[in-house]
């Protein structure tokens, strides 16, 4: 799997995903080690969310700000995602088609808030998360998107 976010970044970047497997909701901070271990090499695909040929939502997150010293090269890969407005786009690139998706809402949360880890049964959308302001923890920068195209 592939992002591209043309507002955000160039080109198209690795979605990682975290094994279900090493994923423990009861042992969250492991579980959290294991996706800003696969961090360093990408977004994430958040375990137990839907896959872009699925109903339900795709939901990814990357890192704004991340410790200078840390490994990896995309430790500010969402670092521009407050530049996305209604109506903008971004694609992932998934088993050989291209999901289109146009972003209709853009809010914050709180980073205890897991409400936007739903699943519609209805319709197929994606979710793109980041912590703001930029350099902290303190919130997260929610994109959502709606499918709009497959090729």
């Amino acid at each position: 799997m592939r992002l591209e976010v043309p507002k955000v970044f160039e080109g198209t970047i690795p979605v990682q995903s975290v094994d279900i497997e090493h994923f423990d909701f009861a042992q969250l901070y492991a579980s959290e080690n294991k996706i800003q271990e696969a961090l360093r090499s990408g977004v994430v695909h958040y375990p137990f969310t839907a896959d872009p040929d699925e109903y339900g939502n795709v939901f990814i997150t990357g890192h704004s700000s991340y410790y200078p010293w840390d490994k990896g090269k995309y430790k500010e890969i969402f670092a521009l995602l407050h530049k996305l407005e209604p109506g903008d786009g971004y694609s992932i690139f998934f088993k050989g088609h291209r999901y289109t998706y146009s972003v209709r809402k853009i809010f914050e949360i709180g980073p205890d808030d897991v409400s936007v880890l739903e699943q519609p049964v209805e319709k197929k959308i994606s979710t793109l998360m980041t912590c703001t302001p930029l350099g902290t923890t303190l919130r997260r920068l929610i994109v959502q998107a709606e499918l709009i195209s497959v090729k």
